[in-house]
């Protein structure tokens, strides 16, 4: 590979002779260039054979990212943790402008995400007076703490996916480098697709976009070859096996993924298990798999759901089939199986905990 040069003097907060450090981010062991603080001041430099995005370590502290390329000056400055990057690189300055715009919507979030849990508080501390009350306060108050109790956190890795598809960026590296952190579904790999082709011709070039490229057409082939489920054994609490083909007659099984050790997690199966008589007499059975570590914490969560019989423990191997083979890497996460073929009808199942859950699967069986 062609080398380039860098050079990126800073300034620092750290004590005289603390180590200053170029790291690869995904790697803190892999050390590229390192010096010391000086009077509170240091500099790194040296010749590095990919541009791309590094690490600044001072003194073993938190790591700073920032993207690296020749031709660029960088002048960092560091105080108590904090950074402030001035830079010419139009990669880096995009990357350190997300930043500062991830970083306030994290803010805002988390107010939002307080005031949700004050206001539940509140009103939990209000039913025992409206209890005593017959003028319809109390039942109002509870349909409000079910409402935002049921409210999901806004993911943030949505703002990576927002860039990415954003048509005003097309040749910079941050767009490639932003993949690692998107999930890609039958519901938007075309969008993905769409965006890398429309990347500059030499964007398209560098080891980035290979890595996003192929984690788009892993999802694309995915779908335009759909696999089976695979013959995994995993055991329910009473330490019986799974035989998926005891659900043969069925119209379709929903394979259902959580976490006891996720609020959020235990909250949406909740609400699946009180969809399945509805589901059933529809023909479509659940199947509850479960992504914790912890077994007693499972055993003990699941039999306070009364999941049943059909809910079952994933080892390790199990786990690691579901990842790699159909991205199931975060729960809660649902497949959409055919019990006669054990195919792939759907690698996003809905969301149970919407209104229109019921109606949505309705759909779907007749379509399918």
């Amino acid at each position: 590979m062609k080398t380039f040069a860098y050079k990126i003097t800073g300034q620092t907060s750290a004590a005289e002779g603390s180590s200053v450090i170029l790291i690869d981010p995904e790697n803190k062991m892999q050390q590229f260039t390192k010096t010391s603080v000086t009077n509170g001041q240091f500099v790194l430099e040296g010749e590095l054979a990919m541009t791309g995005f590094y690490a600044i370590q001072i003194n073993g502290g938190e790591p700073y990212i920032l993207f690296l390329e020749g031709g660029s000056d960088y002048e960092l400055k560091e105080n108590k943790g904090g950074f402030t990057l001035t830079t010419t690189s139009s990669n880096a300055t995009d990357f350190v402008q997300f930043t500062k715009r991830y970083q306030q919507r994290e803010k805002e979030e988390k107010l939002k995400e307080e005031n949700k849990t004050a206001r539940i508080g509140g009103l939990n501390g209000q039913l025992s007076a409206m209890a005593l009350r017959n003028d319809g306060s109390y039942e109002k108050t509870i349909d409000e703490i079910q409402r935002l109790s049921a409210g999901k956190p806004y993911n943030l890795r949505n703002l990576y996916a927002d860039f990415i598809l954003d048509s005003t960026h097309q040749s910079s590296l941050v767009l490639p480098y932003f993949f690692k952190y998107v999930s890609i579904d039958a519901d938007n790999f075309k969008k993905f697709d769409t965006a890398l082709q429309r990347f500059d011709a030499t964007l398209q070039k560098h080891p980035y976009y290979k890595f996003a490229r192929e984690k788009v057409d892993r999802v694309k082939d995915f779908y335009e070859n759909m696999p089976v489920f695979p013959p995994i054994t995993p055991m329910n609490v009473q330490r019986d096996s799974l035989k998926i083909s005891e659900f043969s007659n069925a119209k379709m099984l929903i394979a259902a993924f959580w976490k006891a050790a996720s609020k959020y997690s235990v909250s949406d199966v909740t609400e699946l298990r009180k969809k399945e008589t509805q589901l059933k007499a529809m023909g479509v059975r659940v199947i509850y798999f479960s992504l914790d570590a912890d077994q007693d914490a499972w055993i003990k969560t699941s039999n306070s759901l009364v999941l049943g019989p059909h809910s079952y423990y994933l080892n390790t191997n199990d786990r690691a089939t579901m990842e790699n083979d159909f991205g199931i890497d975060r729960s809660p996460s649902y497949l959409w199986i055919n019990p006669q073929t054990f195919k792939i009808l759907s690698l996003t199942g809905e969301d149970p905990t919407l209104p229109k859950f019921i109606g949505k699967v309705k759909e779907f069986l007749a379509k399918n």
